[in-house]
């Protein structure tokens, strides 16, 4: 009895397993911006297709993207993850980026039935804002720089007095328009 039980999980995973295939592109964007700045944009698709180990049919694909930005003669990079970057904002001697990111909401609920908390979770493509902090010195060999975090209103009241230039990308995040109810 035992061994029959062992038999059918390893039939059914010898059947249903898969091998899985990668395909990584990247693609790289040169734009010298019209204050003369030089940015790079690079745009890695990583597609991932399941394919059954016996039956060699094709389960699926998946497909993720990332961008990273660089802007060479500052030595600034900007690893976006799953984030797609939109602006890219100049402020005195400060860089400032613009995103649009897929979060995940988790939103609370008291269930009425049995009068505890219960969650709901969803996504939602949202605005980012960051700033570059710059900690270097002695021709950036030494220290730190990194990107902090800042609300939609510092960027866009920066925005009336400096300029902001848009990053090409290929839209795959959108914002859903505003609607007034």
């Amino acid at each position: 009895m035992i061994k029959g039980r062992y038999f059918i999980i390893l039939l059914s995973y010898l059947l249903g397993g898969c091998n899985y295939h990668e395909e990584v592109i990247t693609n790289k964007t040169n734009i010298i911006l019209p204050n003369g700045k030089h940015l790079v944009i690079e745009k890695t698709n990583i597609e991932t297709t399941s394919i059954g180990i016996f039956t060699n049919h094709k389960y699926g694909t998946s497909h993720r993207f990332k961008y990273n930005l660089l802007l060479s003669e500052e030595d600034i990079s900007w690893d976006g993850g799953s984030g797609v970057p939109k602006n890219i904002l100049f402020c005195n001697d400060t860089v400032y980026i613009r995103y649009l990111e897929k979060r995940n909401i988790k939103t609370e609920y008291l269930d009425s039935l049995t009068n505890t908390t219960k969650y709901n979770y969803h996504s939602e493509i949202c605005e980012s804002f960051q700033k570059h902090i710059d900690k270097r010195y002695f021709f950036k060999l030494f220290g730190s720089d990194f990107w902090l975090n800042i609300t939609s209103e510092d960027y866009y009241s920066l925005n009336k007095h400096c300029k902001d230039y848009v990053i090409p990308n290929e839209n795959e995040l959108i914002l859903k328009p505003v609607t007034n109810n």
